[in-house]
């Protein structure tokens, strides 16, 4: 008889013991004596609340610490109730959950915990695509989440081509093709979407959006070279998943009830195999991210990251930070980190982009073997990243150069070099768009005195630049910008009317009689003039962060 994990058998609700099976070694079973052949009808995330668990609930108990009294009486009520079983969060090591243990045996219901490598989110995806499968015997020996051998199952019941694409038109799986497979088929599987003239093509046409709408089967006749097509959409709870394109083949026709038909059930039982992969891709990609984080942060492990990314650990790398002006909203950030990674692949770079609080960071590996061409590899793509970011998002964006290092494992120290060379650039107010730490260090070190200034900055005394910010405005011109001018241009009061736009004996006038004798400064004295730059670069700095 067939050992193969499937969540249930046609026809009966899935077992705990199946979902289990699904979810793999993202969840641990720690005490499930008489509960694994147990059924499970829905999975309940803990909310005090919501209404009480009830009859074959499976619980996930998110914030609950697993080592307190709480979860003990939480897992006590759970076997009250019927549940199936209650999943915690990670245990500490050796801490062991004896307690936890006897009462799960006493009420009859199973204790679970999520791995450590895996995340919330992931393993409440994959337990929901369990539950969320519909039995459909055609299929029903395709394991949960296997795209390539579901797009094979529907290929045999439809007689065609079957790809399986995500909502972005991402090719997910296809089956194995024929002979006589269309021009269409071949670059959509080698690019890994439709060609960019058929996406403009269903674009135009409206089909994408017929697509995003619709739950039934739609039809696309044949055009050119390129037959028919059935396609129908992926929905798991009215959320569009995906959707499951059939290609006709050997001149036999595609559209016809039975084909239809076949679309429609097999809609059904794909979503929770779509929701399976993209839960499971999902937490890849967030350990990887974390990986790289930890690495950035120089606390994770060199060797790790190598093993998830493919990233040589004896070849070169530097890191790449990138940001803009002001604060970086989620969804910008988003789109710098897509922007970021699509820039780099389409360059040719090998490249892992993360979030960062500034925008992302972009770490860069497999550089050239020699110092100076990978530094001059580097300085390349930081310039034309600058540019395209800029360009693409519609606002300025930096990006500090972090120094080459030898191995990955100095992935931190470049990481480092690259912040500050970010930090110069913006907080410098004639920067260039991308540079090395060297290249910005004026910038750097006055930031680093701003930093300290920021903490010191309720003076026991009142000066020049405190009795300015109190005065009222003169004629709709700040009286600080009026002082900044002057100092900015080292003392010649010409190129500060210039930079201010006003004419030099309204500029001279202005300064003279009205900043001087309001603020009381001695413009004569360096002393003053440097404590007056000082706190006007504090100002300025304050003025950059609220925006």
């Amino acid at each position: 008889m067939s050992e193969e994990p499937q969540a249930d058998r046609p026809g009966s609700r899935p077992t705990l013991l199946g979902l289990l099976k699904l979810a793999g070694d993202s969840v641990v079973t720690d005490f499930a004596v008489g509960a694994l052949e147990r059924p499970v009808s829905r999975l309940i995330v803990l909310d005090e609340l919501e209404p009480p668990v009830s009859q074959d609930d499976l619980l996930v108990a998110v914030g609950v610490d697993p080592h307190t009294e709480e979860a003990i009486d939480l897992v006590r009520r759970a076997g009250e109730a019927g549940a199936a079983g209650v999943l915690f969060r990670p245990v500490e090591t050796g801490s062991g959950s004896d307690a936890l243990g006897e009462v799960a045996v006493e009420a009859g219901t199973a204790v679970l915990f999520r791995s450590r490598w895996t995340d919330w989110p992931t393993v409440i995806g994959i337990l929901h695509a369990g539950l969320s499968m519909v039995p459909e015997p055609r299929i029903a020996g395709v394991l949960l989440g296997d795209l390539p051998q579901l797009a094979k199952a529907i290929a045999l019941q439809v007689d065609g081509s079957v790809t399986i694409e995500d909502m972005a038109f991402n090719v997910l799986a296809y089956s194995p093709t024929g002979q006589d497979v269309d021009w269409v088929r071949i670059w959509t599987i080698l690019g890994q979407q439709p060609p960019v003239e058929r996406r403009d093509d269903m674009r135009s046409a409206g089909f994408d959006r017929d697509l995003l709408r619709s739950d039934k089967v739609l039809y696309r006749k044949a055009q050119g070279e390129a037959p028919e097509r059935l396609v129908v959409p992926v929905r798991a709870g009215g959320i569009p998943l995906g959707s499951i394109w059939v290609a006709a083949e050997g001149g036999r026709p595609l559209d016809t009830p039975a084909n239809r038909e076949v679309l429609r059930v097999a809609a059904l039982a794909a979503a929770p195999h779509l929701l399976h992969d993209r839960a499971r891709r999902e937490g890849r990609d967030h350990l990887l991210l974390e990986a790289v984080r930890v690495l950035l942060d120089g606390q994770g492990s060199a060797e790790l990251l190598a093993s998830r990314t493919g990233l040589p650990m004896a070849q070169r790398c530097a890191v790449l930070s990138v940001g803009g002006g002001g604060q970086v909203d989620a969804q910008a950030r988003g789109r710098l980190v897509e922007a970021s990674f699509q820039h780099c692949t389409r360059h040719g770079e090998v490249s892992v982009v993360v979030p960062s609080t500034r925008g992302v960071l972009v770490l860069l590996g497999r550089l050239a073997k020699d110092r100076a061409q990978a530094q001059e590899q580097v300085r390349l793509l930081a310039g034309s990243l600058a540019g395209e970011l800029s360009r693409q998002l519609g606002q300025r964006v930096r990006v500090g150069i972090g120094e080459v290092q030898e191995r990955l494992d100095g992935a931190p120290d470049s990481r480092r070099t690259a912040d500050l060379a970010l930090g110069g650039l913006l907080f410098g107010r004639n920067s260039p768009d991308f540079a090395r730490v060297e290249e910005v260090a004026g910038a750097v070190a006055l930031l680093h005195f701003f930093d300290a200034l920021r903490t010191a900055r309720h003076l026991p005394v009142e000066t020049p630049v405190t009795r300015l910010l109190t005065s009222p405005r003169k004629g709709g011109v700040s009286l600080v910008d009026t002082l900044s001018a002057y100092l900015d241009q080292p003392g010649e009061k010409a190129k500060a009317a210039k930079a201010m736009g006003v004419a030099g004996a309204t500029y001279a006038y202005r300064l003279d009689q009205t900043v001087v004798r309001e603020s009381r400064i001695d413009l004569d004295d360096p002393d003053a003039r440097l404590l007056a730059q000082l706190q006007l670069l504090l100002l300025r700095g304050e003025v950059a962060d609220e925006d």
